[in-house]
């Protein structure tokens, strides 16, 4: 079971790119701001239509989801998720593709999170 603690670590082993970003805060303390800042990453890989890395990203939220203690399932569900979810689908292609992007761990959450905000709107 992946703890809180081990997050930054496995994150930045599957996406190098974040190593940098998530050392400019004790994120290793601090699983919330951890995962704003996996989630800011996969949303502005969403919004620049790299799908091959959100995709990735994605795959990498579903595996802490299904590996991770109760923190970290808290954290991308309460954090990962409503970040994505805030990725603009202008049109039925976008929603189509970003539907496809989803793991099927994430799919329930995705799709309530959705509805609880246009809800809101």
């Amino acid at each position: 079971m992946i703890n809180q603690y081990e997050v930054p670590a496995y994150i930045e082993d599957n996406i190098p790119a974040l190593k940098k970003a998530l050392h400019q805060f004790p994120a290793v303390f601090h699983i919330y701001d951890t995962v704003t800042c996996f989630g800011d990453y996969t949303s502005k890989q969403l919004r620049e239509q790299n799908f091959l890395v959100a995709g990735k990203c994605l795959q990498l939220a579903a595996k802490l989801y299904e590996r991770g203690n109760e923190i970290v399932k808290g954290a991308i569900v309460r954090v990962f998720v409503p970040e994505v979810c805030r990725v603009p689908l202008p049109d039925a292609v976008s929603r189509i593709r970003m539907y496809s992007l989803i793991p099927d761990t994430l799919y329930h959450f995705y799709i309530q999170q959705q509805l609880s905000s246009h809800g809101n709107r």
